[in-house]
């Protein structure tokens, strides 16, 4: 164990500087992150037990994100990158603890205070996305986000699985808040106070993109239908199926044990020409999850769906991304200033698929039952997803190109 952790040690240390500042700072963040996540979402649940506040909370979330996105291409023209991701570390923090310390008597007050969330969120990931793609190249990519996505799972098992039983003997919401606000601010701090440099940045818009980039376009799209689902639906299927937040904290604890393994594995063994088959496994088995969700809708059916839920959105980002970022430097050869804009277009993709994804299981809440949109809400999403994904397949057989 001993020579392991050596020599993972020295493997970490191989990598620059700036990368390993990024790399704690996302620990930090990671930490934080199950508070103002699923935390938030227990919150909202036990203020309301209101499937639909929860769902246009997320909407407002995810409908900022993009439009928050171009307002930092702008700001980066004129302020430099480490400011403005401290700057979204705390509005981060603000509107996790505002949702908490607010009295919210309407269904706008809480698209407003989701729309505040995703201010924070796009502009931090806005600045991680373009500090990451910066800071790494094709060689240390795959080292670089498994280890960043194995250290932030294990963190956030110990505080995921600490905080739901917490709650449960008698830890205020309050306190749990004030502690991911530290840690938030901690997460901001190390890189606002590290040499980070901002290229120049240039047009934010893509106007004519390649027949690749329009393909990434759509692999963005199909991954925020899948993924925007995960941000309530796990967190609903055990508070309202089948327990409390230490159910919630426990089984999340354990889907981050799996993740952390598998994850670390597959990104220090991993070699980039697999990443497409591995994203194939992920986006199956996220169907196989939501069939099985489906057809039983019972406490065993929901335990393995949220077990798989984490595990197969990490996966699908860690095979996808990496390639992702190979191709934006491919794209912006000998057009640094680029960077960004590929950055802000994938956004709006990801986003349109995660807005997607709540209006379907809003509209099934509102139109059949809360119950019909946790049980056949990821599957009518991973159903489309699939669909999209066999298209661009066979888009890409017919013209020779690398689909991810």
């Amino acid at each position: 164990m001993t020579n392991f952790i050596k020599n993972e040690f020295i493997h970490f240390k191989s990598l620059s500087q700036k990368a390993q500042g990024l790399i704690i700072s996302f620990f930090f963040y990671g930490a934080a992150y199950p508070i103002i996540n699923t935390f938030i979402n227990s919150y909202i649940w036990r203020s309301n037990a209101s499937f639909s506040t929860l769902t246009v909370y997320r909407l407002g979330h995810f409908l900022l994100i993009p439009i928050i996105f171009l307002i930092n291409g702008f700001l980066l023209k004129k302020f430099k990158v480490v400011w403005l991701y401290f700057f979204g570390s705390l509005i981060l923090a603000l509107s996790s603890i505002s949702v908490i310390l607010f009295k919210i008597n309407t269904i706008i007050d809480y698209f407003i205070l989701g729309a505040l969330y995703g201010t924070g969120f796009g502009f931090y990931w806005a600045n991680r996305n373009y500090l990451t793609q910066q800071e790494t190249n094709h060689a240390s990519r795959n080292y670089f986000f498994g280890l960043s996505f194995s250290t932030t799972t294990i963190i956030s098992l110990i505080i995921t699985l600490a905080s739901g039983w917490l709650i449960v003997f008698g830890l205020s919401y309050v306190a749990l808040m004030i502690f991911a606000v530290t840690l938030l601010f901690i997460a901001g701090l190390k890189v606002f106070t590290s040499n980070y440099q901002t290229t120049n940045i240039g047009k934010l818009f893509i106007t004519h993109p390649t027949e690749k980039w329009k393909i990434k376009r759509m692999i963005h799209l199909g991954i925020g239908l899948f993924e925007g689902s995960a941000y309530f639906l796990p967190s609903l299927l055990i508070l309202k199926m089948i327990g409390n937040e230490g159910v919630l904290g426990t089984l999340t604890a354990l889907a981050s044990v799996f993740s952390a393994i598998l994850i670390y594995i597959y990104g220090r063994k991993s070699e980039t020409e697999k990443h497409r088959k591995y994203f194939k496994i992920s986006i199956i088995f996220g169907l196989i999850s939501s069939i099985i969700l489906a057809y039983f809708f019972n406490w065993l059916a929901i335990v393995i769906y949220v077990l798989v839920n984490g595990l197969i959105i990490s996966f699908t980002w860690l095979t996808a991304a990496p390639l992702i970022m190979n191709n934006i430097d491919v794209e912006i050869i000998n057009s640094e200033e680029k960077r960004f804009s590929y950055i802000f277009d994938g956004e709006i993709f990801i986003n349109i698929g995660r807005s997607s994804a709540a209006v379907v299981c809003l509209i099934l809440a509102m139109f059949i039952s809360d119950n019909s949109a946790l049980r056949y809400g990821s599957l009518i999403l991973s159903c489309i997803q699939v669909l999209l994904f066999i298209y661009l397949e066979k888009f890409r057989k017919r013209a020779p190109l690398t689909m991810v």
